[in-house]
C-alpha cells in the first residue's frame, strides 16, 4: 500500500515541475514514478484550508501546503484518479494544474480533452446575494436619493451581471473582510482581470486581490502571492488608460510591502518561478533591487548568493542602492557587488570602484579590476591603469580578462604601456588577447610590432609570446591584422610560422 504522504509530495513534486518548461528530463522522471505510485491503488485528493487530504488523510507541511494552494487557486474541491488511470489524462489532469486558470475550468478542460477516468470537482461558485430593492411607502420601487449608490437594481441592465462579479459585489458589502475574500478562488478575480483589465469593475477586484494577497501571506503561500503579483502586473500592462494605470499602481503600491517582497526575492532563484518573480521585482522598481541587495549581504552559502545575483543581473533599477553597497564592510559583499557592477556594465559604479582597488582583500581587487575592465568606458581608463600595477598578477589578469571587444577601444593605451612595464609572461599574453579583443588600430599596431622577430618596442621577443601576439592578431582580424599574418607564414620560428597558418586557415573558414 503506498504511502499517502510520499504519493502526496510526489504529486507535488510533478506538478511543480510541470511549471516549469525546461525541466523536461525531471518532468519525465517523476511523472513515471508519480505513476508507479497510482497504478495499484488510485488516490482522491482534496484541498481545503491550506491542507491537502490524500485517500482521507490530512496532511500538511514541506511541499503539500503549496499543492494545497494550487488546487485551491484553480477552485477545485476533489480530484479521483482511480487505479491505472490512463496515462494521458494523469497527463492532462497536471498539464491543466500547472496552467494558470482561463476561461474554462479544470474539469473542464478534461473533459475537453477525452478524459472519462480521472474526475475533478470544482468548488462551487459563491452564492448571489438577494437584490436590494429600496421600498417606497406604497411598496412600489423608488429612486435611489442622490449621493447613495444603488448596488443592485430590480431590474439590472443586461451587462451588470458580467461587470460586477459576485465576489465583488461581497467586497462592496458591509460584512467583507480580509476571511471572506480568502474562502474564494482567486482563479475566479484573475480571471477577470484578464479578460477586462480596464474593465469598470477593476478597482473592486485590485481590493479583492489585495485582501487575499494578505491572506496568502499570512498563510506563508508565497507562491499565491506570485501569481496574484504577476496576474495585477501582466493586466496593467494591458491598459492605457491614466485613471485605469493608476488604479493599478496604487493597489501595487499596497500590495508590494517589504515583506512580500523578500518573500518573492526568494523565489529569484528557484527555476519553476524565477520568471514570474523576476517581473514582479521589476516592477516594484528600486524597492525590489534594495531587497535583493540585503539577500545578497545575508545569503549565507555562495549557491544562495549566485541566485540573488542572478536576479539582480536582470534588472537596471537601483543604481544609488549598489554603488552605495561597494563600500560595505564585509569583503564578500564588496566583491559581489562589483562583479554586478561589471556585469551591469555600470559606468556610475567607476568611481566607487577605483576607491576599492586599494582594499585589503586580493579577491575584491580581482572582482573590481574585472569589473573596470567589463564597463571598458573613457572614465574606467585611468582606475584600469592603477589595477594593471596591481601588486598580485593575478589582479592584473583579471583587469586584461574583463577587456571585452571594440567597445573598450579606450582601454587600448593603458593596456600597451601595461605590457611595456608587465614582467610577467602570464599577464603579457593576457594583454595582448585583450588588445587583440578591441581590435582598434592601435591595438593592432602595438601587437604588430610585438609579432615581428626584429622589433624592439617591449625588450624582448620569446617564441611563446610572439605565438600568443599571432592570436591576439587572428582576434583582431583587421585587413593590418591579416596581412601581418600572411608575412609570418615565412617566418625563421617554425611556432610562428605554424601559428599564422592556422590563424589564416581559421579566419577563411569564418563567414564575412
Amino acid at each position: 500500500m503506498s504511502d499517502a504522504r510520499e504519493l502526496a509530495t510526489r504529486f507535488a513534486r510533478t506538478l511543480d515541475l510541470f511549471r516549469d518548461p525546461t525541466a523536461k528530463e525531471e518532468q519525465k522522471r517523476e511523472f513515471r514514478a508519480l505513476i508507479s505510485l497510482l497504478k495499484e491503488e488510485g488516490a482522491t485528493l482534496t484541498a481545503q484550508e491550506g491542507r491537502v487530504s490524500v485517500n482521507g488523510r490530512t496532511l500538511d507541511g514541506g511541499p503539500l501546503g503549496a499543492l494545497a494552494q494550487r488546487l485551491e487557486f484553480h477552485a477545485v474541491s476533489e480530484i479521483v484518479i482511480p487505479p491505472d488511470a490512463p496515462l494521458q489524462e494523469t497527463f492532462e489532469l497536471l498539464r491543466a494544474l500547472a496552467d494558470q486558470p482561463g476561461s474554462d475550468d479544470i474539469a473542464t478542460r478534461l473533459r475537453a480533452s477525452g478524459a472519462e477516468r480521472i474526475s475533478v470537482a470544482m468548488q462551487p461558485p459563491p452564492l448571489e446575494p438577494e437584490p436590494i430593492v429600496p421600498q417606497g411607502t406604497d411598496g412600489v420601487s423608488s429612486v435611489p436619493l442622490a449621493g447613495i449608490p444603488l448596488l443592485y437594481h430590480a431590474t439590472p441592465p443586461p451587462a451588470a451581471p458580467a461587470d460586477v462579479p459576485s465576489i465583488v459585489q461581497d467586497s462592496l458589502s458591509a460584512g467583507f473582510s480580509p476571511a471572506t475574500a480568502a474562502t474564494r478562488p482567486t482563479g475566479e478575480l484573475m480571471a477577470e482581470l484578464a479578460r477586462r483589465p480596464d474593465g469598470p469593475q477593476v478597482g473592486d477586484l485590485l481590493a479583492v486581490l489585495g485582501r487575499q494577497l494578505e491572506t496568502a501571506m499570512r498563510q506563508s503561500r508565497v507562491a499565491q502571492v506570485l501569481d496574484i503579483l504577476t496576474g495585477v502586473v501582466s493586466a496593467e500592462q494591458q491598459v492605457s488608460d491614466a485613471t485605469r494605470r493608476r488604479q493599478y499602481s496604487i493597489a501595487l503600491k499596497r500590495m508590494y510591502t517589504k515583506s512580500v517582497l523578500e518573500a518573492i526575492a526568494q523565489l529569484a532563484g528557484a527555476p519553476g518561478h524565477r520568471d514570474d518573480a523576476l517581473a514582479a521585482l521589476r516592477r516594484a522598481g528600486e524597492d525590489g533591487v534594495e531587497v535583493l541587495l540585503d539577500l545578497l549581504v545575508a545569503a549565507p552559502t555562495v549557491e544562495e548568493r549566485r541566485g540573488v545575483f542572478v536576479a539582480l543581473t536582470g534588472m537596471k533599477e537601483g543604481t544609488d542602492q549598489l554603488v552605495h553597497m561597494l563600500g560595505h564592510h564585509q569583503w564578500f559583499v564588496v566583491r559581489n557587488v562589483a562583479e554586478l557592477a561589471g556585469e551591469l556594465a555600470l559606468e556610475d559604479a567607476v568611481p566607487a570602484l577605483a576607491q576599492q582597488l586599494d582594499h585589503t582583500d586580493e579577491r575584491v581587487r580581482k572582482a573590481v579590476a574585472l569589473a573596470l575592465a567589463k564597463i571598458g568606458s573613457r572614465g574606467a581608463a585611468e582606475p584600469l591603469r592603477r589595477a594593471l600595477r596591481d601588486k598580485s598578477p593575478e589582479v592584473r589578469i583579471q583587469a586584461a580578462l574583463g577587456v571585452g571587444g571594440r567597445r573598450s577601444s579606450a582601454l587600448a593605451m593603458p593596456l600597451v604601456v601595461a605590457m611595456e612595464e608587465e614582467a610577467d609572461e602570464n599577464v603579457e599574453k593576457e594583454l595582448m588577447l585583450a588588445l587583440g579583443r578591441i581590435g582598434s588600430a592601435a591595438a593592432v599596431q602595438a601587437l604588430i610590432k610585438f609579432a615581428q622577430p626584429g622589433g624592439k618596442l617591449f625588450g624582448r621577443k620569446s617564441s611563446a609570446l610572439r605565438t600568443t601576439a599571432v592570436e591576439a592578431l587572428r582576434l583582431a582580424a583587421t585587413p593590418a591584422a591579416v596581412g601581418t599574418l600572411e608575412g609570418l607564414t615565412a617566418d625563421g620560428d617554425k611556432n610562428v610560422r605554424a601559428a599564422a597558418l592556422a590563424a589564416l586557415l581559421d579566419l577563411k573558414r569564418k563567414p564575412t
